[in-house]
């Protein structure tokens, strides 16, 4: 467990959010408050999706008993702020990888060039299914990721093909070795 996941495990448990706080004012001031602590949006995020994850099952463990508080209230008050505060946060985060991980433009148009020769394979060979288009051309426009996380996309997009009987595992495995090679180091990484 990272620091930002004791932090939100600890601010929900000891009621901190919730102490006082019965209004949207009071919450939302209670919650930007302990944004504060985090200098990284990712952090925040990370933060606020766990505080969110436990705001949620409190709430239904405790409807299982209750029989008319406020707590339901308060509850759905603070799953509006912590929403709101996503909400924020997400209006201007993008994520860039580390310099070491992104495509050069170069890497980019060669991947770009053999996701379009798979498609063509795949259609002279009779699979011209649109989700098999619409996986691949999503493909496309992910380079953004960086490599690591794009070829996690990658193998989670040709073992979805598999899985959905589209695609046989030999296409999908020479699919996937066509398009990491020059990138062993990447899909060692995430083997």
């Amino acid at each position: 467990m990272n620091i930002v996941e004791k932090e939100a495990l600890k601010f929900n448990s000891n009621r901190g959010f919730y102490k006082s706080a019965r209004t949207l004012e009071s919450l939302k001031s209670n919650l930007t408050t302990k944004l504060y602590d985090f200098n990284r949006d990712r952090d925040k995020l990370d933060f606020l999706k766990i505080l969110r994850e436990k705001t949620v099952e409190e709430k239904i463990e405790h409807a299982k008993t209750c029989t008319g508080c406020s707590f339901d209230e308060t509850r759905n008050i603070a799953l509006f702020a912590i929403d709101q505060e996503i909400d924020d946060i997400n209006q201007f985060y993008s994520y860039e990888p580390k310099t070491q991980d992104e495509f050069s433009v170069e890497e980019e148009s060669k991947l770009h060039n053999k996701l379009n020769d798979i498609l063509d394979k795949l259609e002279k060979q009779g699979f011209g299914q649109q989700i098999i288009f619409e996986e691949i051309e999503d493909l496309k426009n992910h380079f953004n990721l960086g490599k690591k996380n794009w070829f996690q996309l990658l193998k989670g997009k040709v073992v979805d093909l598999t899985l959905k009987k589209v695609l046989d595992k030999t296409i999908v495995q020479e699919i996937y070795n066509q398009l990491s090679d020059g990138f062993e180091q990447v899909v060692k990484m995430i083997e």
